[in-house]
């Protein structure tokens, strides 16, 4: 099935069941080797809440991986209107990346695959929809825009929550000291190495810690330190305290974006 090429081109679910009940299916071909996430721009219509799925997003492999995800209403997709629905998401897996501020949004999906998809050729994704039309109990249906798949080694670990401290100068060491503190705000443990990324630090200042630059996650180039080493884990409801420094000759402010990334075995 082909999206139409103006600028309503996304996949309706009610559309695709001509506005009448039965489940209906998207099938995309991928055909990329070694895929290792994929983010799907996804929202409901008539939304209905969990625990019971009416959405569900199939991955399968070229030699037999094959996992199936389902969207629960107000957990991992919600309404695109803002209508007294499901209003609610997880904030971590499915986070919200567009509003028109008039009540519409559309919202992120990120699905971290398993390990099997690593060797795999990604042949197909299926969005398949199970709702139906209102006044049905089941009545929800997709609204879906948009897929990526990203074959990067790391992923952002969106259950880390980040704090930053003041930066400090300290005239004898003629440096900039910053503590940030990583914390794990979801209900499992996440595993090392976390890394941490520092977009678009500035060019004049140069950060004295040992880092590296990333080679996979914008802006490109951008230095990242190790928050947590490989064999360690962060439980839930524990920090970790990263210590920077920085010199910038040029005494501007210093700032940046910062980001957690974790490991599928390489680095962001």
């Amino acid at each position: 099935m082909l999206f139409p090429t103006g600028p309503n081109n996304a996949w309706l679910g009610a559309v695709a069941a001509e506005c009448g009940a039965g489940a209906v299916r998207l099938t995309i071909p991928v055909g990329v080797q070694g895929v290792t996430s994929v983010f799907t721009l996804l929202n409901s219509m008539w939304g209905q809440f969990g625990p019971q799925a009416y959405l569900f997003v199939t991955f399968e492999g070229s030699d037999g991986a094959s996992w199936t995800v389902p969207l629960v209403g107000n957990v991992n997709v919600r309404d695109y209107n803002n209508d007294g629905g499901d209003n609610s998401i997880n904030n971590t897996s499915t986070v919200q990346v567009w509003t028109n501020g008039e009540g519409q949004r559309v919202d992120r999906q990120e699905y971290i695959l398993p390990a099997a998809f690593a060797t795999q050729v990604l042949t197909r994704v299926a969005i398949t929809d199970t709702g139906n039309e209102p006044p049905a109990t089941a009545a929800s249906r997709a609204i879906f825009s948009a897929l990526t798949v990203s074959t990067c080694r790391a992923y952002a670990a969106e259950t880390i929550g980040i704090s930053s401290s003041k930066i400090v100068y300290d005239a004898d060491l003629k440096l900039y000291f910053q503590e940030v503190t990583l914390t794990n705000t979801g209900t499992t443990a996440v595993n090392g190495p976390l890394f941490c990324i520092l977009e678009d630090l500035p060019t004049t200042a140069t950060l004295a810690n040992k880092s590296a630059a990333t080679a996979c996650f914008a802006p490109i180039g951008s230095r990242y330190v190790e928050a947590l080493p490989e064999g360690s884990s962060l439980a839930p409801n524990t920090s970790v305290i990263v210590k920077l420094g920085f010199s910038d000759p040029s005494g501007a402010a210093i700032s940046y974006t910062p980001l957690v990334a974790g490991s599928l075995g390489g680095t962001p």
